[in-house]
C-alpha cells in the first residue's frame, strides 16, 4: 500500500470517528436532554373486547414516558395477566410510539352454575363469570356439574370423562356454524344431549359419539327441511342410523 493510500485510509477512519461520536452525542442529546424520545401514543391493535384504554392501563405504559425506559417484558407480562388476552406483541416505533398488537380469547360456550353464567374459551378457559347472559350466538350448556371455576383458569367437570366429548361438540358446532342456531344444550348423567333449537324446535342429540358426523348429518337434516319449507318438533338422533323427524303437523 502506498504513503497515499495509507493518508487516505487514515483520513477516513478519523471521518468514521467524528461521525461515530457526533452521532453518539446527538442522540445522548435527544435521549437525556429533550423530549424527541418520549412517548406521544399508543397504538392498540387486534381488540374487539377489550377497550384500547383498558389494554394501555393493564400495560402500565405511560405516556410522556422515555421510551427507552419502557420494559417492554413487563408490559406485556402485566396485559397477559388478562383473562381475555391470549398473546400479546409489545414494540417501539422510533421516536415516540408504541405499538400493541393482541390476539384476544373468543367466548365459544356458557355452562350454568349455580344460579351464574360461566363463559369458556375454546381451551376450557374461564373468561368471565356473570348472572345474566348477555350475549347470543354463544352455546349454552346446562347439565354438567363443574368444579368452583376461576376466572383465567382452565374449568374442570366433576366427571373429566366428559370433557374431551365436551369441548368436541362446542368446537365442531361453532365451526360448522351451527352454534348460533342453538338456543339451549341440556347434557344429562349418561351424557346424552338435547339442542333446543332458536325456531323452537328440538334435536335429540343421543349419546356425544361420533360428534362431527351427528353434526354434519343434522346440517343435513335441517337444508333439506328448509328447503321443502317444512317445519319440525324434534329430530332424533338417538334410534339408530336413521334420523327420526317429528314435523310440525304429525
Amino acid at each position: 500500500m502506498s504513503k497515499v493510500d495509507k493518508k487516505i485510509k487514515r483520513k477516513k477512519s478519523r471521518l468514521i470517528f467524528l461521525i461515530i461520536i457526533l452521532l453518539t452525542s446527538t442522540f445522548f442529546i435527544l435521549y437525556t436532554k429533550t423530549s424527541f424520545f418520549y412517548i406521544s401514543s399508543i397504538e392498540v391493535n387486534g381488540n374487539e373486547k377489550i377497550t384500547d384504554d383498558k389494554l394501555v392501563l393493564a400495560s402500565g405504559i405511560i405516556i410522556d414516558e422515555n421510551i427507552f425506559k419502557t420494559n417492554l417484558k413487563i408490559a406485556k407480562e402485566n396485559i397477559l395477566l388478562h383473562p381475555y388476552i391470549k398473546d400479546a406483541r409489545i414494540q417501539r416505533k422510533l421516536p415516540n410510539k408504541i405499538l400493541i398488537n393482541i390476539n384476544e380469547r373468543k367466548e365459544t360456550a356458557i355452562i350454568e352454575y349455580i344460579g351464574s353464567y360461566v363463559y369458556i374459551d375454546e381451551e376450557g378457559i374461564v373468561l368471565n363469570i356473570l348472572s345474566e347472559k348477555n350475549d347470543k350466538g354463544i352455546i349454552e350448556i346446562d347439565g354438567l356439574e363443574i368444579n368452583s371455576p376461576k376466572i383465567g383458569n382452565k374449568i374442570e367437570f366433576k366427571d373429566e370423562e366428559i370433557k374431551h366429548k365436551i369441548f368436541e361438540f362446542i368446537n365442531n358446532s361453532r365451526e360448522l356454524g351451527l352454534s348460533n342456531s342453538f338456543e339451549r344444550v341440556i347434557i344429562d348423567e349418561a351424557h346424552r344431549a338435547v339442542i333446543y333449537m332458536e325456531n323452537g324446535g328440538e334435536v335429540a342429540f343421543g349419546t356425544l359419539d361420533d360428534v362431527k358426523y351427528k353434526l354434519n348429518f343434522l346440517i343435513s337434516i335441517l337444508k333439506e327441511l328448509e328447503s321443502k319449507n317444512q317445519g319440525y318438533r324434534t329430530i332424533h338422533l338417538d334410534k339408530g342410523n336413521n334420523a327420526v323427524i317429528i314435523k310440525d303437523n304429525d
